[in-house]
């Protein structure tokens, strides 16, 4: 079990750090991120979390026996499972694990925390998020979470990194998603808000995109020009432009990269920084991708 469990401090010598460690810091622009490398065999106990929580497994499988504390009644409650590669334990604020015991193979633990700083960094009010009163689930199933977290690790270990807009946009979708189909569901925005982006809004994101290609700016930074929380502005944008903001992002950045590399007196490392990506790798894969040639080729047709 990850260290984003507090433990108790009668337990903390025995959590050592490789049990769980921060992926994420200060400067990181989405959700939080712990990553836990769980052994064979174990036990853990009075654990407890203070927001909302999804915890992605992979490895195994082991033997998983949960004594909990029921939400309502403050009862202690009981679930033995078999843990799978792949599955998912979702902890609602204010979860109280009294003990947790497993047994079988080593696995490894992502854990995605939705701290309120977080949440109000994303959306314009406090996400509805899970509902505590459900208490905590453990060993479900859902492919697109899994999906979400582990796109999200993969950018906190900086494995072809793509920068902030596409971290938020992960962010977002996996609270949105979460908060839809296990939480106590998304609101419906106010019937005050605007319901496109008008033609001074677009130009003015057109103009700021293609000026800050070089930089890392986020979804936050873009929803912030247009007046709007990011989540609602996100669909707005799709509306408009017919693609998310990643999506145009990545597009013109590339389309920027086409024309840089008519100029051969550039080379293709000062190229991809000029245009926004993280190194000369993570350019050639996304050319690739978007045009199915590499850069280099595309010079030399």
């Amino acid at each position: 079990m990850p260290t984003m469990l507090r433990a108790t401090p009668s337990m903390t010598a025995k959590l050592p750090a490789k049990y769980g460690v921060a992926l994420t810091g200060s400067d990181w622009v989405g959700l939080p991120l712990r990553i836990g490398h769980v052994p064979e065999s174990g036990r853990f106990e009075a654990l407890s979390n203070e927001s909302d929580a999804v915890l992605v497994w992979t490895g195994g499988p082991s033997q998983v026996h949960i004594c909990f504390a029921d939400p309502s009644s403050g009862e202690v409650r009981e679930h033995s499972f078999e843990r799978l590669s792949g599955m998912m334990d979702l902890l609602p604020r204010r979860t109280r694990l009294h003990s947790v015991e497993w047994r079988g193979r080593p696995s490894v633990c992502t854990a995605v925390s939705f701290p309120e700083a977080s949440m109000l960094a994303l959306c314009s009010s406090p996400s509805p998020g899970l509902v505590p009163e459900r208490g905590p689930q453990f060993g479900l199933v859902d492919a697109h979470v899994v999906d979400l977290v582990l796109r999200l690790q993969a950018q906190a270990e900086g494995q072809e990194y793509l920068g902030a807009v596409y971290v938020q946009s992960l962010s977002l979708a996996l609270a949105s998603y979460l908060s839809a189909r296990y939480g106590a569901g998304a609101k419906a925005e106010s019937s005050l808000r605007s319901t496109s982006l008008s033609i001074s809004q677009r130009t003015k994101i057109e103009k700021f995109v293609d000026s800050e290609l070089s930089s890392n700016f986020g979804l936050v930074d873009l929803a912030g020009m247009a007046g709007y929380s990011p989540d609602h502005f996100s669909r707005l944008f799709k509306h408009a432009f017919r693609q998310t903001p990643y999506q145009y992002v990545l597009s013109r950045r590339i389309e920027r990269a086409m024309a840089m590399l008519r100029d051969e007196r550039l080379s293709i490392a000062e190229i991809a920084l000029a245009c926004g990506f993280s190194n000369q790798g993570h350019l050639t894969t996304a050319f690739k991708r978007r045009t199915g040639m590499t850069p280099g080729a595309y010079r030399k047709r």
